[in-house]
């Protein structure tokens, strides 16, 4: 009997001890996932780490504190950035449940941590979260010379009677600097039994201790405290000095008066004020006033208002601040009686102080100071007075601009550059009329811009035509483009035609804007290109960036025909406007100019530009991929190829996502292919299989900074997250033909031969195979003769990515994609009008009873890469090409026997149909059966 017994308790010890191993390694797992999340810098991160912890239990949370390691020993950053945050965190309204397992688990870990600096961050999170349940395990280290301080602080935080108490008994026991630690936590929670223990210490010589003693008492608020401090604060005169009596007196008055007890806050406050003005204390002076006015502000109108005009700067200022809330008609008047005697610093403040507070009624002094003698009250009053009567402030402030310079100047400025007032505009063009000096009509030809005045136009051109200083004239040419109409295209043109260096830019964009600003576009686009025909030929260049602003097809032939202009001025200036167009009509001009230009200063320009237009483009994410690698094949520099990948980044592909994982091994592109890869891969869950996992990987071992850690996390949830199965898989090698065969007969006809017959077949084909088809740099591409190449496995329900090309100068470009086994997802040159190519790839060209061409033609022009999305679910059919919709779940017949469904599973096949051509990129991903 007894051998089953302990059968039975052997089991059950094995039992309990592999559960506890499973903790141990979930708590492990647990604790990985917070600090990989380590330190995080985004909102979201750190609500991701504070939900982790929210799951911990007490003894998970001391297992993640007891990781701490002695200084020297480890890096405890990651710890701390969690524990620190959750210990605020759970201080939140609802969080009390997580709060009381944050403490418990915290008490634990300090039961067990010996580290003397990791037991004062244990104490220093009770300091931020701990309640009454703390109180005792605090309580031991309150004579602890070097966790005293931390413990008493944590005491004074929790705040409560038992808190107290404790506190106050340690003090008995305490001395020197361990004294002054509990006598500070006391004062901090104003603990009112500890008012008689605390004054024994407040004769003592020490400055240190005193100064201490001084604030405990000022918190306790006690009238034994009162008489204390009042004594300190007289020996102190009423002034600074190191122990701040006459601070802790003053803070012993606030206090009072929180309690209720104003008539002695008020008489200390006073008592206090009378003896730092004999001193000339201007700090303590003020902050007794403030209280006084806090107290009885009527009866401190008349102190307030002297103080507002005190010499000392920090004083009246002070005094100003305290006053506003108070602030009537007689206590203004009483500031400005006066005003011109006042100190230059005075009436500054004033002004400042009265305009903020929109006190109208002293106007005349702000008018009469416009024309101080200071340029800094000058100054002032201008912002007093348009804050105070914008409306008129205005047509006063031009009157003055003239007469102003420097600073002064400038202010009036600023002010118009923002004043809402309608009649500015005329008041500007009057002003400018009136011819003043050189620095004040550039100040109103920028005041002009800045506005857009446009009827200012022919005042500006005079001073760009007449015989103004050179400074005058910049500004006029500068203000241009902000003034420019369609009705000053004539002008602006002959403007331009005589421009030279730093003049000719803002013309060009005035006109620009001129001619887009129109609804007679057309028009005025002529006239441009008429006026650069009639231009001499060294002129003609100035032209150029204004027609790739104005965009449109007409500029653009312009452009384009002066790309292989002798001249070499022309030619480059062609080169830059086409690089800068700013409508899309010009990429594939771009892409066209890219492969034969050789200046690297021009590629540069028309790389970016390529990939620039690029992204504003409205074409689909697969024809942007496909626009971005032919960009990347001419890049000469890092910094282009670097552009082109961020620019990838946005268009969330699977072959966008490949090719920037095909630069990982770059040292000097890896991060921002990182990126990218990254970034594309975690916004799709779509995306996934052994190649997606592979980059992730690789991306994870690449990421640095400081959201590095956040990031890995994240890629290692995606990856944990993602769809089971083989996802997608490539279908071509990069150098071979590996998981291709050749042709051999159709499937009904394979289906009839004998084994030794389909082996006997399948060599000769295979043999033809490598006759006609071969791969290199990842490309498949086809001779133009022999047969079509079919996969070697066999495929039912799928979803599949292939790009193609048709060569060039290839004679009847024809081609497709046979799906099991069945013809064909059409491949056209579509100039074949004669066997109706007209309607472009991507249909099913050999239905008869359902519909076998495409909704549209998307195709790509002969010669550049296009990209098919097939997916087959049964026997329907659907097809993306360049990203666009042709075949819509169209049936796909048998055409080997039209009266029998199409075969369930079949081979892929790539036509051979006596043209050349290319594949790159096939990829398959499996779908279940419906």
């Amino acid at each position: 009997m007894l051998k089953p017994i302990y059968t039975f308790l052997f089991l059950l010890i094995l039992q309990t001890v592999t559960y506890a191993q499973d903790i141990q390694q979930g708590n492990r797992d647990k604790i990985a996932d917070v600090l990989a999340l380590q330190p995080a810098e985004t909102s979201a991160g750190l609500k991701v780490s504070m939900t982790l912890l929210e799951a911990f239990s007490p003894s998970e949370i001391a297992d993640l504190l007891q990781r701490l390691r002695p200084p020297g020993q480890g890096n405890n950053a990651a710890i701390e950035y969690a524990t620190n945050s959750y210990s605020y965190y759970v201080m939140q309204p609802g969080k009390s449940t997580q709060r009381a397992s944050f403490v418990k688990g915290t008490l634990m870990a300090l039961e067990v941590v010996t580290d003397n600096d990791n037991r004062g961050y244990l104490i220093q999170l009770l300091q931020n979260a701990a309640d009454d349940t703390a109180i005792e395990a605090l309580s031991h280290y309150l004579n602890d010379p070097y966790l005293s301080e931390k413990a008493a602080r944590a005491l004074a935080r929790i705040g409560t009677e038992p808190a107290g108490r404790v506190l106050l008994n340690g003090l008995a026991d305490a001395t020197g600097a361990t004294a002054v630690q509990l006598i500070n936590a006391l004062g901090f929670m104003a603990y009112r039994p500890s008012e008689s223990e605390i004054i024994t210490y407040a004769s003592l010589p020490d400055t240190a201790m005193r100064r201490t003693v001084f604030y405990a008492l000022s918190q306790l608020g006690g009238n034994v405290s009162g008489v204390v401090l009042r004594k300190a604060a007289r020996d102190a005169a009423y002034a600074y000095e190191p122990t701040q009596a006459t601070s802790a007196y003053l803070n012993y008055a606030h206090r009072l008066q929180a309690q209720g007890d104003a008539a002695t806050a008020a008489k200390i406050a006073s008592e206090v004020f009378k003896g730092a003005e004999r001193t000339g204390q201007t700090h303590i002076r003020g902050a007794a006033l403030a209280l006084l006015t806090t107290i009885h502000p009527d009866k401190q109108k008349k102190t307030l208002i002297r103080a507002a005009k005190d010499e000392d700067m920090v004083y009246r200022n002070r005094a100003l601040r305290v006053l506003a809330p108070h602030l009537n008609d007689r206590d203004v008047a009483q500031l400005v009686r006066g005003f011109s005697g006042l100190d230059e610093g005075v009436q500054v403040d004033l002004l400042q102080f009265l305009g903020k507070q929109q006190q109208q009624s002293v106007l005349p002094e702000v008018k009469y100071a416009l024309r101080s003698a200071s340029p800094a009250v000058r100054i002032a009053a201008i912002n007093a007075f348009y804050q105070l009567d914008a409306g008129n402030a205005v047509p006063e402030l031009m009157r003055l601009l003239p007469t102003s310079e420097g600073e002064v100047s400038q202010s009036i400025r600023e002010v118009l550059l923002t004043a809402d007032n309608k009649q500015l505009p005329q008041l500007l063009m009057d002003a400018l009329a009136a011819s003043p000096s050189p620095a004040t009509t550039v100040a109103i030809l920028e005041l002009l811009a800045h506005r857009g005045v446009g009827e200012a136009m022919p005042a500006v051109v005079a001073r760009i035509q007449g015989d103004a200083p050179a400074e005058v004239k910049a500004a006029a040419f500068n203000a241009l483009p902000q003034l420019a109409r369609p009705v000053d295209l004539k002008i602006l043109l002959q403007l331009l035609s005589h421009a030279t260096g730093e003049e000719v830019m803002p013309v060009q964009q005035a006109i620009t804007i001129a001619v887009n600003r129109s609804e007679s576009k057309a028009e005025l686009t002529g006239q441009v290109i008429s006026a650069l025909h009639a231009a001499d030929a060294p002129q003609q260049a100035v032209f150029f960036p204004v027609l790739s602003g104005i965009g449109g097809d007409k500029p653009l032939a312009v452009v384009l025909d002066n790309i292989e202009n002798t001249n070499p001025e022309l030619r480059n200036a062609a080169v830059l406007a086409l690089a800068a167009w700013t409508t899309v009509e010009a990429l594939p001009h771009l892409v066209d100019l890219s492969r034969r230009i050789t200046d690297a200063g021009e590629l540069d320009a028309v790389v970016k530009g390529l990939v620039r237009l690029v992204s504003i483009s409205d074409a689909p994410a697969s024809q942007k991929v496909l626009l971005l690698r032919d960009a990347f094949e001419v890049a000469q520099t890092d910094e282009q190829k670097e552009g082109i990948l961020r620019t990838l980044e946005a268009n969330k592909t699977y072959n966008a996502m490949l090719f920037a994982g095909r630069f990982l091994d770059d040292e000097q592109l890896k991060s921002t292919a990182a990126n990218t890869v990254m970034n594309i891969a975690l916004e799709n869950r779509n995306l996934y299989g052994k190649e997606v996992t592979r980059l992730l990987d690789k991306v994870s071992g690449i990421l640095s900074g400081s959201e590095s850690s956040y990031l890995r996390a994240a890629i290692r949830k995606h990856l944990a997250e993602l769809p089971e199965g083989p996802g997608w898989t490539s279908l071509l090698q990069d150098d071979n033909l590996s998981g291709w065969k050749g042709l051999v007969g159709d499937p009904i006809k394979r289906r009839t031969m004998s084994e030794s017959a389909l082996i006997a077949a399948q060599q000769k084909a295979d043999e033809r195979m490598q006759e006609g088809w071969y791969v290199e740099g990842g490309v498949l591409h086809f001779r133009g003769a022999g047969d079509n190449i079919v996969t070697e496995e066999q495929y039912g329900n799928f979803e599949m990515l292939i790009d193609w090309k048709l060569a060039k100068q290839g004679k009847d470009g024809d081609a497709g994609v046979y799906l099991r086994g069945t013809p064909q997802v059409q491949i056209w040159d579509t100039s074949r009008i004669n066997v109706g190519a007209q309607v472009g790839s991507g249909g099913l060209y050999n239905n008869q009873n359902h519909e076998n061409k495409p909704l549209t033609l998307a195709d790509n022009p002969l010669g550049e890469w296009n990209t098919f999305y097939i997916k087959m679910i049964d026997d329907r059919v659907t097809v993306y090409l360049n990203g666009i919709l042709v075949t819509d779940s169209v049936v796909l017949e048998n055409y080997w026997d039209r009266s029998q469904p199409i075969f369930p599973s079949e081979q892929i096949e790539l036509q051979a149909h006596g043209t050349q051509v290319s594949y790159r990129d096939i990829h398959i991903r499996e779908l279940p059966a419906k």
